[in-house]
């Protein structure tokens, strides 16, 4: 009883009511329930102008090394990341392994930590493919990044000599729920909607990649 009588004098001699700690608690819940998801917008958001300023550095690397060696590096072979060459004998770039915020935590099963970062295609000319294979080089662009009819017809007219991906915030490089259409020529079936490009005016977390390309400097 003593206890209870310093309690309440502590208080100015009242106490909360069960009412009272319902309502101060309910209060609690509405603002979390409004400043979570902001936060988590907030993130992307933040992410999204990341990839883009990444993007933009990579572009200027890009630039850079064609000035000089009048052509645009090629794909690893490995994996499609950004070519080492960016970096070294000169380095055009500091870091060639730029992280895709939106691909941070992917594993690829077959190449491990390489999709965590951002996607690079030389795009070529079915010639210019054929005489690569011819030469033997291990560099050789992947089939999305060959422009004629059986590959991805158009695609030097849509990119230019090169295209940058990150997965956006779907973090998919291609879309699962896409579906393929009936006319083999259309470049739709051979990206499998990893064309479709991020807006944020459809939902923070809508699906698309953010891309750019040597013809379009922003698409976001």
């Amino acid at each position: 009883m003593a206890m209870r009588r310093n309690v309440l004098r502590y208080f100015g001699g009242t106490a909360f009511t069960l009412i009272e700690l319902l309502i101060v608690v309910a209060i609690i819940a509405i603002l979390a329930a409004i400043a979570v998801p902001n936060f988590l917008e907030a993130q992307v958001r933040a992410k999204v102008s990341r990839a883009m300023a990444d993007m933009r550095s990579i572009a200027t690397g890009l630039e850079a090394y064609a000035v000089d060696s009048n052509k645009y590096p090629p794909n690893d072979g490995v994996y499609n990341v950004v070519p080492i060459e960016l970096t070294t004998p000169v380095a055009y770039l500091t870091n060639s392994l730029l992280v895709d915020p939106f691909s941070d935590q992917l594993i690829h099963p077959t190449y491990g930590e390489l999709a965590r970062y951002y996607t690079y295609d030389w795009i070529v000319t079915f010639e210019e493919f054929q005489a690569i294979i011819q030469s033997g080089s291990p560099k050789r662009p992947p089939v999305e990044a060959i422009d004629s009819a059986a590959f991805n017809p158009g695609a030097l007219e849509k990119y230019g000599r090169w295209r940058l991906v990150s997965n956006g915030p779907d973090r998919s490089y291609k879309d699962p729920d896409f579906v393929m259409g009936s006319d083999p020529s259309d470049p739709n079936n051979v990206l499998q909607g990893a064309d479709i490009v991020y807006d944020a005016t459809n939902g923070t977390r809508s699906k698309g990649n953010i891309l750019r390309t040597q013809r379009d400097t922003v698409r976001k």
